[in-house]
């Protein structure tokens, strides 16, 4: 899925956030938003995502306008840096949450998440509580629960904040393993030079523009 973004601006009050900004993501690719803290990347991830209205320009998947449209109904898949996984619920439920809500078969649902429980690596802990696990496990639980419904694309919003560098690496590589094997278009969102190196393209960006972009792949 093609991301094409046309004078993409956001503002609150009287402070722009995201300044005009025109791209086009290539379909298929992990491509890192790189910044510190305050620059716009994740508001511009969140205008992708339906999360936050734009204040400006337009949001393409492909040829179909989505600007306007509310999250569910972009196909998107989401993964945050604090997990947002559901306490009361074990990691097999909160995988199966997003098919269930779609009121879709139970066996169908539990299938589909024991298979990417496997890709994770995280089979063994499908009767736990999320506060029986680790960081690096939870964000695992997360990056099952986002490909749930097999979405075109996946926005990662500092996936590996919350992580040592060991758990960062294997999280890069079981998002960058998604990428390939499913061939969606992954947006990771990261202040940290190293996460983004792992990209297939690095743009980095200050003050809600666009300083440097590099293909790498």
């Amino acid at each position: 899925m093609q991301i094409k973004l046309e004078h993409l601006t956001k503002r609150f009050g009287d402070t722009i956030a995201v300044n005009d900004l025109s791209i086009t993501l290539e379909s298929g690719k992990l491509i890192a938003l790189l910044g510190p803290s305050g620059c716009g990347k994740t508001t511009t991830l969140n205008m992708i995502s339906g999360i936050l209205p734009v204040s400006g320009g337009s949001i393409f998947f492909d040829d179909r306008d989505v600007t306007s449209l509310p999250p569910e109904k972009r196909g998107i898949g989401l993964v945050f840096q604090n997990y947002a996984l559901y306490p009361h619920m074990t990691v097999l439920q909160n995988i199966c949450f997003p098919m269930e809500i779609q009121r879709i078969p139970k066996k169908e649902r539990i299938r589909r998440a024991e298979e990417l429980a496997e890709m994770v690596h995280i089979t063994p802990y499908l009767k736990r509580k999320p506060a029986e696990l680790s960081g690096g496990q939870q964000q695992r639980v997360a990056i099952g629960r986002a490909l749930m419904n097999a979405p075109s694309v996946v926005l990662a919003d500092e996936p590996t904040g919350n992580l040592d560098s060991k758990n960062s690496a294997e999280i890069m590589s079981l998002l960058r393993a998604s990428n390939k094997k499913f061939k969606q278009t992954l947006i990771v969102i990261t202040h940290d030079e190293d996460v983004a190196l792992m990209a297939d393209r690095v743009i980095a960006i200050e003050d809600g523009r666009i300083v440097r972009d590099e293909r790498r792949a």
